[in-house]
Formats: structure tokens, C-alpha cells, sequence
């Protein structure tokens, strides 16, 4: 998940299923199962 402002990607995660990704919330923090907070992310991969 790609999450965004306008074109600007700010955040990724990995979509975990039932509306969770996970993701580190913020440098140097642990990764964790989170609610995904709001609905501007684009959904896609990385080749």
C-alpha cells in the first residue's frame, strides 16, 4: 500500500487483509499490525 497527498507518496505498508497492514509507523520503530487510517493510498507492487 502506497499511501498519499495529492501525487506525494508519504508512507508504505504491507496490506495485511481486513482493512490491517503492517508497517513501522515511524523511523526507527518497531513494525506492528495496524488499522489502515485513512482511504488515500493507492494499492500496487514493486518490480
Amino acid at each position: 500500500m502506497f499511501f498519499h497527498s495529492g501525487s506525494y507518496v508519504y508512507h508504505v505498508g504491507i496490506y495485511a487483509g481486513q482493512n490491517k497492514i503492517w508497517h513501522a509507523p515511524k523511523t526507527g520503530d518497531v513494525v506492528r499490525l495496524q488499522k489502515i487510517w485513512t482511504k488515500s493510498v493507492w494499492y500496487g507492487r514493486v518490480k
